[in-house]
C-alpha cells in the first residue's frame, strides 16, 4: 500500500520525475531504477508504474518536462519589450543557460538515451513547440528585412547547431567556472585572463548574426 505521508495525492508523478532527475545527475541514466525512485518517494515499488509503464516512459516524461521548461524560458524572452536582434541574442543566452541549469533534462532531450524519440507523439510535439520559438525569432528578422531572405529552416539549422554545441560543451565541463560566475553575476578575475561566459556567448552569437544579416 502506498504511503501518503511523504507526498500529497496528485503530485506523485512530479515527485518521481524530480527524484529521477536527481538520480540521473548523480548516477547517469544507466543507474536509474524505478524501484529505487519509489523507495526515495516513500511509496510502494509498484506505485511508479501507475504513472510510467517502464523506465523509457519515465525518461520521455522527463524530456517533455525539459522541453516545456525551455519553451517557458524562451517565451519569457519573447514577452519582453526587445527589438529583433536583442530577442534573438537573449533567446540564445536563455537556451544555453537552461542546458547549464538542467543538464540531466537536456541530455535526455537531445541525447541517445531515448531511442526512437520521435515515435512518441507527446515528446515530438513538445520538442517542436520549443524549436518553434527559435523559428519565430528568425522569421521576425526575415520579415523585417534584417535577416537574409532565405527559408527559415535554412537559417535555423546552423544557429541551433551553435547553441547546442556550446550547451553540450558546457554540460561536459567546459566553461564550468565561467558559467558559475555567470549564474552568480560575478566578474572573472583579470589575473586569470578569463572571458566571462556572457562574453563567450555574445561572441558566438555575433558571429552567427553576422551570417544572418541581410
Amino acid at each position: 500500500m502506498e504511503k501518503t505521508n511523504t507526498y500529497h495525492h496528485g503530485n506523485l508523478r512530479q515527485t518521481l520525475i524530480e527524484i529521477a532527475c536527481s538520480d540521473i545527475r548523480e548516477k547517469g541514466v544507466d543507474g536509474l531504477s524505478l524501484r529505487a525512485i519509489a523507495k526515495k518517494a516513500g511509496v510502494s515499488a509498484n506505485a511508479p508504474y501507475r504513472h510510467f509503464s517502464d523506465k523509457r516512459a519515465l525518461l520521455i516524461a522527463i524530456a517533455i518536462v525539459g522541453f516545456e521548461e525551455l519553451k517557458a524560458r524562451l517565451n519569457e524572452v519573447e514577452q519582453a519589450d526587445l527589438d529583433i536582434l536583442q530577442e534573438f541574442s537573449m533567446k540564445g543566452m536563455a537556451y544555453v543557460k537552461f542546458a547549464g541549469d538542467c543538464p540531466e533534462k537536456y541530455k535526455l532531450m537531445f541525447g541517445p538515451a531515448i531511442t526512437d524519440r520521435m515515435e512518441d507523439e507527446h515528446l515530438s510535439i513538445a520538442a517542436g513547440e520549443s524549436y518553434e520559438m527559435l523559428l519565430t525569432s528568425i522569421q521576425r528578422g526575415i520579415d523585417a528585412g534584417i535577416f537574409k531572405n532565405r527559408p527559415v529552416q535554412t537559417l535555423a539549422d546552423p544557429i541551433w547547431s551553435m547553441m547546442h554545441g556550446i550547451s553540450s560543451l558546457l554540460i561536459d565541463g567546459f566553461f564550468e567556472e565561467e558559467f558559475q560566475m555567470f549564474r552568480e553575476d560575478k566578474v572573472p578575475c583579470p589575473m586569470k585572463h578569463m572571458c566571462s561566459f556572457e562574453e563567450i556567448m555574445k561572441h558566438n552569437l555575433e558571429l552567427v548574426l553576422h551570417g544572418l544579416l541581410a
